[in-house]
């Protein structure tokens, strides 16, 4: 991520938490800016490996709450695909992924490989979708 868009990220991060009244507390603004530079869609385990490094007296439990908060305020995603575990990703727009079977690693896909799919009406069977993914599993560079 270049350092302007960086900072952009981070000034609106900022002023969505003052916005909700949240208190921009530093584990929080160091959990984001852990994400916000990532793009491996890092598991929570990861995300505290990374930042337990810069704040040793940070808790687990704390870069959970943390992660669970960005994803409530539009500022991470929760990526997961079954028997693996939730992982989480800093792009919030809709864009697809590639899921390797093997290790498990998820890699972007470039939207316009993807044609758009129109969100079908689902209200007859009582669902409202919000939004879709596209996930391609296969073995990536590394497994095959």
């Amino acid at each position: 991520m270049k350092p302007t868009e960086r900072h952009d990220r981070l000034a609106s991060f900022e002023q969505e938490c003052r916005r909700r009244g949240l208190a921009l507390t530093v584990q929080r603004r160091t959990v984001f800016e852990e994400l916000a530079g990532r793009r491996d869609h890092p598991t929570a385990d990861q995300v505290y490996d990374a930042v337990h490094r810069r704040l040793p007296s940070l808790s687990r439990t704390t870069v959970y709450r943390v992660l669970e908060t960005l994803v409530e305020t539009g500022f991470a995603r929760k990526v997961h695909h079954p028997d693996a575990v939730v992982r989480f990703d800093p792009t919030t727009g809709r864009h697809h992924h590639l899921v390797c079977e093997s290790c498990g690693s998820l890699v972007d896909l470039d939207d316009s490989v993807v044609p758009r799919v129109p969100i079908p009406d689902a209200r007859g069977a009582g669902f409202r979708i919000r939004d879709y993914t596209v996930s391609f599993n296969g073995l990536c560079s590394s497994c095959h």
